[in-house]
């Protein structure tokens, strides 16, 4: 299992205006008070592609930058946020399945004693019964 080189944790602030100021760049967005003029479908299928970022955000909002580009230090980063968020989808993986189980013993435990105390009922029943037919 590979080992984070440091421990340290990138904010998620950060990572989302990042990503508003990628989208913004990527439609080009413009400051001014046009808010109420459309815009043709055919101008917004029409986008440069040497303005397009290279880089992949995957879907937690973590830029992978292409390994032959890459500063190692970029690199190291990258591999830290990628590990940082495998261990907290691990640990959310094994929260559910805990969460369940716990779940799945109270509900036997509870089918259980249901099935338990109809037993005792029916045969208080049978009894009442007996008594009163003989």
């Amino acid at each position: 299992m590979a080992e984070q080189i440091t421990h340290k944790r990138p904010l998620r602030i950060k990572v989302d205006k990042e990503r508003r100021k990628q989208l913004h760049d990527f439609y080009k967005l413009k400051e001014t008070a046009e808010a109420g003029s459309e815009v043709d479908a055919k101008d917004e299928s029409e986008v440069e592609t040497d303005s397009i970022d290279t880089e992949t955000t995957d879907q937690h909002g973590v830029r992978l930058p292409k390994v032959s580009e890459a500063r190692l230090a970029q690199l190291v980063h990258a591999h830290n946020e990628l590990s940082s968020q495998k261990a907290a989808m691990n640990n959310t993986v094994k929260n559910t399945i805990y969460e369940n189980y716990y779940d799945l013993i109270k509900v036997n435990e509870l089918l259980h004693s249901v099935s338990v105390g109809e037993n005792e009922h029916l045969e208080k029943l049978k009894q009442v019964l007996k008594m009163l037919e003989g």
